[in-house]
């Protein structure tokens, strides 16, 4: 979900290519005394708490602003949303590690009261969250760097009262919150010194996984295609919707690709860097790169309502053109940060071929396509020119018969992420190719 918060905001951003990664204190559980950030139950735990399952051991209090609600109408001695948090728990975990074969969470060494459980808090979070993973404090040995591999908790809302939590069910509110949430554990897991837009947009991919019909992540997409402009890298709302990127690595090389990121990560050079994870994911999975697929995303986006890439494309909203391109070949400028698009309008009327002509400065990765629809949104079929340059240059490419086409749009990718290391006083990576020109131009054949 939106508010829960994501590795970065807790733990650390991302290391640093030298040094000490970028700290910042873990929270304390709710049990935790003390608590400097105020988070604490207001009330002992209740005296059945807590309630374990196999994988997870679920915490709440009897009295006060943190209590569930205390219906028992199986009268097994646990509140009725207890038991439901523990049958979510389980289903979760049956997905995540047990079908999508992510690694199980790191052992936690009783830290809650019971061995290799991930322990689960319920509490009022008061509508600004829907709930949060954070690591625990005092992982690292006497003398040692903090460790990459972390373990840590979930807190929960207690109720998800649709008072509080408005335009969602309890159920739902609860089902993809816990996905969410215990995919960030995972992430713990395999390394907790990644970008954040990597952390919450597989994260936000996660929760469509386990549970599909709930489409939760539509919200996100709605508010990913305004901003083209801005980088996928970009620790900013942006990084929510960017679940279509992970679902469209997906469709390509299937599910695994995540995890395969995921896992190879703590490898990757420089540390931390999320770009060079998906890359070294990408590159085992086949024969193209984090570049070459970051191109090949942006060419699908134009008409991604017709579900041929995206199934759920239809629920999308349309990617929005930022201006107009001529077929009389006068040009045009654009500057692209890295890994942004700009999708151009062309009106073209009759003529043998639509041509566009695309030049780069060298050293920029970076892609163009020509995208002509044939029939309606939902139901029609796409015809696309797409050519990849991987150090800048000049590219053509021609589409036959372009007045046949309900419509056609020109693409424009800076598909570059090369970096020059860590930024700490901005708090991210140093990104080489912002700012880089386009030139483009589009002529009629007759």
């Amino acid at each position: 979900m939106l508010a829960s918060i994501g590795l970065l905001g807790l733990v650390f951003g991302v290391a640093p290519a030298a040094g000490q990664p970028l700290f910042q204190a873990p929270a304390a559980r709710p049990t935790d005394r003390p608590d400097p950030e105020g988070d604490a139950y207001n009330a002992p735990e209740a005296p059945a708490s807590p309630a374990c399952t196999a994988h997870f051991c679920v915490h709440w209090v009897a009295r006060g602003s943190d209590a569930p609600n205390p219906s028992d109408n199986d009268e097994n001695g646990i509140p009725d949303f207890v038991d439901r948090v523990e049958a979510v728990a389980e289903h979760v975990y049956a997905v995540e590690n047990g079908l999508m074969g992510w690694r199980k969470p790191k052992c936690d060494r009783a830290k809650g009261g019971s061995w290799c459980r991930t322990d689960v808090y319920l509490k009022d979070v008061h509508g600004a969250l829907f709930g949060y993973e954070a690591p625990d404090p005092n992982q690292a040995r006497p003398g040692r760097r903090f460790p990459r591999r972390l373990y840590g908790y979930l807190v929960l809302d207690n109720d998800y009262s649709r008072r509080e939590f408005r335009g969602t069910s309890q159920q739902r509110a609860l089902e993809v919150t816990f996905a969410h949430e215990y995919c960030h554990i995972l992430q713990l897991g395999y390394d907790a010194y990644q970008d954040d837009w990597f952390a919450e947009s597989s994260a936000v991919w996660m929760e469509d996984q386990v549970y599909g019909g709930v489409n939760d992540y539509l919200r996100y997409v709605r508010r990913w295609v305004r901003p083209t402009g801005v980088p996928i890298t970009s620790r900013s709302i942006k990084e929510y919707g960017s679940a279509v990127w992970n679902k469209w690595l997906a469709a390509r090389y299937g599910t695994s690709i995540v995890r395969s990121a995921w896992a190879r990560a703590v490898h990757t050079r420089p540390g931390g860097f999320a770009v060079a994870a998906y890359d070294s994911a990408i590159r085992g999975a086949g024969s193209s790169d984090f570049a070459r697929d970051f191109a090949r995303f942006a060419a699908d986006l134009p008409e991604w309502r017709t579900d041929a890439v995206f199934p759920e494309g239809h629920a999308y909203p349309d990617v929005a053109r930022r201006g107009r391109l001529a077929t009389d070949g006068r040009a045009v400028q654009r500057r692209l940060d890295h890994t942004t698009f700009q999708l151009l309008r062309l009106r073209p009327r009759r003529g043998r071929a639509l041509v566009l002509e695309v030049k780069v400065p060298r050293g920029i990765a970076f892609g163009a396509a020509l995208v002509g629809r044939l029939g309606s949104e939902r139901r029609g079929r796409v015809v696309k020119a797409f050519r990849f340059r991987r150090h800048g240059g000049r590219l053509r490419l021609r589409l036959r018969r372009p007045g046949r086409f309900v419509r056609v749009t020109a693409l424009l990718v800076n598909a570059d992420a090369a970096e020059a290391g860590f930024g700490a006083r901005r708090l991210d990576w140093r990104y080489l190719a912002d700012r880089a020109p386009f030139r483009a131009s589009a002529r009629l054949v007759r």
